[in-house]
């Protein structure tokens, strides 16, 4: 194939077809993965922006680079519907493949179970949990933020084990350890000093002073929780409601930079 100047112009029009045909796409996804999959904080530090990288790469760079290296009028009818089919074949292949990933990889709840905060996805739950919607009942936030009472009688630890290896359902999704909002709250006061110590500890306390000075608050207005994501970690901060068996996550705002 001899590469001339009308070829060239050819090929960068198909390309910014397939470009602005793809970014169309690609603006949906970002606002899924944003707002519903990935809401803030855990975009930022539990793999929502690594998915965006993940489908941007496959959309907006693999499917128009495909096209401007194989597209060609010149060639025969039957030979560009083969190309097309190919570019759509392998563009939708490797993009269904990025959305599943990133999708599946989503928080669909944060949890609190012994003095850790962690991210569960629907693979921790085995298959026992049949929709996300199950898990509205013990919180309003997007993804629920619950909390799991470990019990420490033998035999229900036991179980616990049992249902983790057999079931395959990790500690953190096992429903049946899933306490009521009020629950939550309890939860959080009775680890506060823990967390405080191990914000001291990380050299953090600084910093989280200031953010309170900034917001007008006291320490004893307030409840945190270290969140560790895959990829950083912040501190959930909660209001205390005038009934103080109530908590209300609010935005973290600058908190979010306890890093």
């Amino acid at each position: 194939m001899k590469f001339t100047k009308p070829l060239l112009i050819t090929k960068l029009k198909a390309t910014g077809v397939h470009l602005f045909l793809s970014l169309l796409v690609f603006v949906y996804l970002v606002y899924q993965i944003y707002f519903n999959w990935y809401p803030q904080p855990y975009f930022s530090i539990d793999g929502g922006w690594q998915g965006i990288r993940l489908i941007a790469a496959v959309d907006l760079v693999l499917g128009p680079l495909i096209t401007f290296l194989i597209f060609d009028l010149s060639k025969s009818r039957r030979a560009i519907v083969f190309d097309l089919a190919t570019i759509v074949i392998i563009q939708f292949g490797a993009l269904a493949y990025g959305v599943y990933l990133t999708y599946t990889q989503r928080p669909v709840a944060i949890v609190i179970i012994d003095e850790f905060v962690v991210s569960a996805v629907m693979e921790h739950y085995g298959g026992k949990l049949e929709s996300t919607d199950q898990l509205k009942q013990y919180s309003d936030e997007k993804p629920p933020i619950i909390f799991a009472d470990m019990p420490l009688v033998k035999e229900a630890l036991a179980e616990i084990n049992r249902i983790k290896l057999e079931d395959r359902v990790l500690e953190h999704a096992q429903l049946q350890l899933y306490q009521d909002r009020s629950g939550l709250a309890a939860a959080l006061k009775a680890r506060q000093k823990v967390y405080m110590s191990r914000m001291d500890t990380r050299g953090e306390r600084g910093l989280f002073d200031a953010w309170l000075e900034q917001q007008g608050q006291s320490e004893d207005e307030v409840l945190v929780a270290p969140f560790d994501g895959r990829y950083g970690r912040v501190y959930l901060v909660f209001d205390l409601g005038a009934d103080t068996g109530t908590i209300s996550r609010r935005d973290i705002g600058n908190c979010s930079r306890l890093l």
